[in-house]
């Protein structure tokens, strides 16, 4: 009886201690979310300037190699990287601007082009199905104008909430010249800055964050690796799906789609969606429907593999992998689902420094 009361105890404590660390990763949590929401709020440029140094910094190196002066190097680096970035933002932005503003002023027109294309269908149907009753006809006619209806409202409001935000450029402008500033300081006196840091807390403690740093550049070039799977899986889902219906330059779009797929914000459904919704209004009802298969396909398989590959190279279950990013998407909105598996990220890496204790 002693005995059982005492494995009886072993059992409670074991699963008090158990309770008590997960409590304590939960708190931890909590804090890198609130300070992650708080940190984009009023360093977004200072973070992203620390993470495209991240990228920026093996062209340094090389540009280093050749015996270039370490500030010209990363001038140079933030040159070619930041150009090809404004150029092809600056590209996209103004080739889309003006399709936008162009499909506005046509709006109405593919919406009666559609309501007749629709109208006409029924009408044939009708006509095959000469049994069927009138009312049953009008109602079904009434229902496909309500429909466009709404889809053309949706489209005008979409349109002018995107020029709306090209107000918004200015201060986008201040805040990439900001970050463009702060990387060329941080890849140009990376040592001084990370050695006045770890300078700041004692022997023990700084080893840990040493350990950090390596298993945070570890951790984000496998996320890297995984994203760029991912990348190549989309391409060649829409590459087959638009060669199959035929669809010119099919190589090109799912290129670009791809590339916007990276942006957590924009992904696959802002070319897709808007392209498949502006086929059928325009009469082209079949590509649209295989235009929203498409997506369908992509959206799908994205979610089956996702977990997994992200989950493989960070080192973690993909069931993590997948609790991870929606939570990380009802926190911080569509981006959570990069921002999610990062704070996991930061998680594994304090874990395999030493910050925080592994579980059992």
């Amino acid at each position: 009886m002693k005995e059982e009361t005492n494995n009886y105890k072993q059992y409670i404590l074991k699963n008090v201690a158990f309770g008590v660390k997960i409590l304590r990763y939960l708190a931890f949590l909590v804090i890198i979310i609130a300070t992650t929401k708080i940190a984009f709020r009023y360093f977004s440029p200072f973070i992203f300037a620390l993470l495209i140094s991240f990228f920026i910094k093996p062209l340094v190196k090389i540009l280093h190699s050749f015996k270039i002066k370490k500030g010209f190097s990363v001038a140079l680096s933030i040159l070619i990287v930041y150009g090809g970035l404004i150029y092809f933002f600056i590209l996209i932005t103004t080739r889309g601007l003006a399709e936008l503003i162009e499909f506005g002023n046509l709006l109405p027109l593919y919406t009666n082009n559609a309501y007749d294309y629709f109208y006409d269908v029924f009408s044939k149907a009708e006509a095959l199905y000469i049994q069927l009753p009138p009312e049953v006809l009008t109602i079904l006619t009434d229902v496909a104008k309500g429909i466009f209806d709404k889809l053309s409202t949706l489209l005008t409001a979409t349109t002018k909430t995107i020029i709306n935000t090209m107000t918004l450029l200015p201060k986008f402008g201040i805040s990439v010249l900001i970050s463009t500033v702060t990387t060329f300081f941080i890849l140009k006196d990376e040592e001084k800055i990370f050695s006045f840091f770890i300078r700041q807390f004692s022997q023990p403690i700084q080893q840990k964050f040493i350990m950090l740093k390596h298993n945070l550049l570890k951790a984000l070039v496998g996320f890297l690796k995984a994203q760029l799977i991912i990348l190549t899986i989309t391409f060649f889902e829409s590459l087959i799906g638009l060669s199959i219906i035929r669809v010119k330059y099919a190589f090109i779009i799912s290129l670009l789609i791809a590339i916007i797929d990276i942006l957590p914000v924009l992904g696959t459904g802002s070319v897709y969606v808007p392209w498949a919704i502006i086929s059928i209004l325009n009469g082209k009802l079949r590509l649209g429907i295989s235009l929203f298969i498409i997506y369908g396909v992509i959206v799908v398989v994205r979610y089956l593999v996702e977990p997994k590959i992200v989950g493989h190279h960070l080192g973690v279950h993909p069931l993590i992998t997948l609790i991870s990013m929606f939570v990380g998407a009802k926190v911080f909105g569509v981006g959570g689902i990069i921002l999610g598996p990062v704070i996991v990220m930061i998680l594994i890496a304090s874990q395999r420094s030493g910050i925080l204790p592994d579980f059992k």
